[in-house]
């Protein structure tokens, strides 16, 4: 089971071309969790504006927002200054999501907020610390959702498979064993109920009155009201608030008829691990399972077995995201069968639907799942008259099926007057792709007036004057940057490259030695094998095999830097 996404907020995602739908499967659970509040006078506030240290990029998902909830005052904030003006509802403010006194005087002026989102920094601690910050700032009955939290298994973000601080998903994962506690912790004790979403994790804030969610008024339930569903009983019965088929009942070890809901009463030492698989596998597709107590204080103790489980299966969820750092970790056959897990006091809640979302750091375009959302997208954005949606559709089509799958959309773009930085680089790239070096010229010197020395639009445009043998006008061009930006790798290597080719080896070699130091280091054994070949070609023998020698230190499996090894030594 598919699940469905033709709603009006991923419409809106769509058109306006924020990641949240498309490279993520975001929206459909957001709408899950705001549509109540869809019209009323709220407060929302975004953690990251996106567009990075350009200042007038971003803000995709504050228009979503601001047309989602037509009475609602949107705040968005972020490290980098940005200067868009998305109307009278929408505010940006500059500042980071760890300073406390610039989240406090923000809460004071625009706050208390009814929904935060973290879509900031994606860093482990940055997520955990701003929950602390901002959590017990929100109002009674509020939403708080951790986003993009599969940086939890990633290492540059501060990941690992060690779920102890500051992992964020080890640390809301631990959260949500002591639901069922009596804790003086705002942290714990405000939480009425946790979903749990594939990279997303949303915390809903007690209502006034203090009390938790009751787990038969989980909108994952609406599915259900609508179908008259087949019920199965484990442990007694309970008192559901919609209509069924004639339940079933049984007890624990027993087995359990295929059913659209399983709701399972967790009594003394039960249930065990089996147990609770077995019922699960009786689930249909598209159905529910819910684990509930009458006694949650006992049966749901923090150090449990079944809070044990229960943290496995709030991690799990993220299965696709921990294969991509850790393709050899031990993933548990139901991990793509269960699309989300919600947390109450007295109960857990599993989704039984695929979930299988490719991660972004490992897009499938060929996975159903994605590839359904591709084609939604661009159903949606067939007539569409803005850049926004537009622009991450051709380059989802680009970098996931080719260029010319994109090359519609690239001039629909061109036809409506796109000025973003990611459509001069598309189209750009398909007039050198379809052999139009003058078109690409142009395309790539518009760019430059805009982005003025822009490192990737030089590098790209002196590409394209090297292919018209404007040799002058791409040195000249690259020198410029140079002398603005003399940090910027790409220009000194593409420098280097074009002096190189006029025989001015000399620079060329000094321009290469700078720039080794400034590439990663995955990088640097190519960048030393550029400079022993140019050393080859001075006629300098032995400074060709200092730097072949560098590259080997650092690669020693390289073929290109052996086999010029080789011929140095030939």
């Amino acid at each position: 089971m598919v699940p469905e996404m033709h709603d009006d907020l991923t419409k809106s995602a769509i058109l306006y071309g924020t990641d949240k739908f498309g490279y993520h499967d975001y929206t459909p659970n957001y709408y899950k969790m705001f549509a109540h509040l869809r019209d009323k006078p709220i407060k929302v506030l975004e953690i990251g504006v996106g567009g990075y240290a350009d200042d007038d990029r971003g803000g995709q998902s504050l228009e979503v927002w601001r047309d989602f909830f037509p009475n609602a005052e949107i705040t968005g904030i972020d490290i980098q200054k940005k200067t868009m003006d998305l109307g009278p509802r929408v505010k940006i403010l500059q500042g980071s999501q760890v300073d406390p006194e610039f989240l406090e005087e923000l809460v004071q002026k625009r706050g208390p907020f009814d929904i935060i989102v973290d879509d900031g920094s994606h860093r482990n601690e940055h997520i955990v610390e701003s929950y602390e910050l901002l959590f017990p700032t929100l109002v009674c009955g509020g939403i708080y959702v951790a986003e993009d939290v599969q940086t939890s298994f990633h290492p540059r973000f501060g990941g690992s498979l060690e779920m102890t601080s500051p992992n964020s998903v080890g640390y809301f994962g631990e959260l949500q064993r002591k639901l069922a506690t009596v804790s003086k912790d705002p942290l714990i004790a405000e939480v009425a109920a946790m979903e749990r979403f594939h990279n997303m994790i949303a915390l809903h804030k007690k209502t006034q009155g203090g009390k938790p969610h009751d787990v038969f008024a989980s909108n994952r339930f609406d599915e259900l009201r609508n179908k008259t569903p087949s019920v199965s009983f484990v442990g007694g019965a309970v008192n559901l608030p919609f209509k069924t088929e004639e339940p079933k009942a049984s007890d624990w070890g027993e087995e359990c008829d295929s059913a659209d809901l399983v709701v399972a009463t967790v009594e003394k030492d039960t249930p065990s691990v089996t147990d609770i698989e077995k019922l699960f596998n009786a689930v249909n597709d598209g159905g529910i399972m819910v684990l509930r107590s009458d006694d949650p204080a006992k049966d749901f103790a923090p150090d449990g077995d079944l809070m044990n489980y229960a943290q496995q299966r709030f991690t799990m969820v993220d299965h696709v995201e921990i294969l991509v750092h850790y393709p050899s970790a031990e993933i548990d056959a139901l991990a793509a069968q269960i699309y989300s897990v919600e947390r109450f006091a007295d109960a857990i809640l599993l989704y039984k639907s695929p979930n299988t979302y490719p991660s972004n750091f490992a897009f499938d375009a060929k996975n159903p799942l994605a590839k359904a959302a591709i084609t939604h997208m661009g159903e949606i954005l067939k007539d569409a008259k803005s850049e926004g949606g537009l622009v991450q559709y051709a380059d989802i089509r680009t970098r996931h099926e080719s260029r010319e799958a994109a090359a519609e959309t690239i001039a629909q773009l061109t036809s409506i007057g796109a000025t973003s930085r990611l459509y001069y680089q598309m189209a750009g790239a398909l007039a050198q792709r379809e052999k139009r070096p003058e078109d690409a010229a142009q395309i790539f010197e518009t760019a430059l007036e805009k982005f003025n020395n822009d490192p990737q639009f030089t590098v790209m445009l002196a590409g394209v004057y090297g292919t018209l043998r404007r040799m002058e006008d791409a040195e000249a061009l690259l020198r410029e940057a140079y002398e603005v930006n003399p940090r910027a790798r790409n220009v000194i290597a593409s420098l280097s490259r074009v002096l190189a080719n006029k025989g001015a080896l000399d620079e060329a070699i000094t321009l290469a030695e700078k720039s080794i130091t400034l590439f990663p280091q995955p990088h640097r054994p190519a960048r030393w094998v550029i400079l022993a070949d140019l050393h080859k070609r001075q006629g300098n023998v032995e400074a060709a095999k200092t730097a072949v020698a560098s590259a080997l230190a650092l690669a020693p499996k390289d073929e290109t830097a052996l086999a010029l090894q080789a011929a140095l030594d030939a």
